[in-house]
């Protein structure tokens, strides 16, 4: 396979990839931003998570984070409290109806891509870890370039 073909084929890997979490949202009655504020804030449990770092976590823009933590407020799913020490970050809070949602939504998600890994063997697993890592890192170093 030529080097072009690889990067075409991981190219639309990717893609499928990004597909299938988007279509798992749609279906789910959310956009793609929705279910990875969703996702963090249950994956976060108890701790506070305030948007900047849910920005920094899921490298979306603070504006993209903004709108659909707006509309997450308006579904009553999330509070914005105020952080002690700072008033202009606010801790994002899933609601008690934000976690039933999130239980309903997320966790299934989330099991899902427990049973995909357990179908690779630990060795698979850290292949795929540590070439994407590589990889991104490189992605990263030559895009700075470009």
């Amino acid at each position: 396979m030529k080097q072009s073909d690889y990067l075409a084929e991981f190219d639309r890997l990717y893609k499928e990839i990004d597909k299938i979490y988007h279509t798992y949202a749609k279906n789910s009655g959310f956009s793609d931003a929705h279910l990875w504020l969703l996702y963090s804030l249950y994956e976060n449990g108890n701790s506070l998570f305030t948007q900047r770092e849910i920005c920094s976590a899921w490298h979306y823009p603070p504006q993209t984070v903004n709108s659909a933590l707006k509309a997450l407020e308006k579904q009553e799913l999330v509070t914005l409290e105020a952080v002690s020490g700072n008033r202009k970050n606010k801790a994002v809070v899933l609601t008690a109806k934000g976690r039933e949602t999130a239980e309903r939504v997320i966790l299934p998600l989330m099991r899902a891509e427990k049973r995909a890994f357990r179908g690779m063997s630990c060795s698979e697993r850290d292949a795929l870890i540590s070439l994407t890592s590589k990889y991104v890192s490189l992605l990263r170093g030559e895009v700075s370039k470009a």
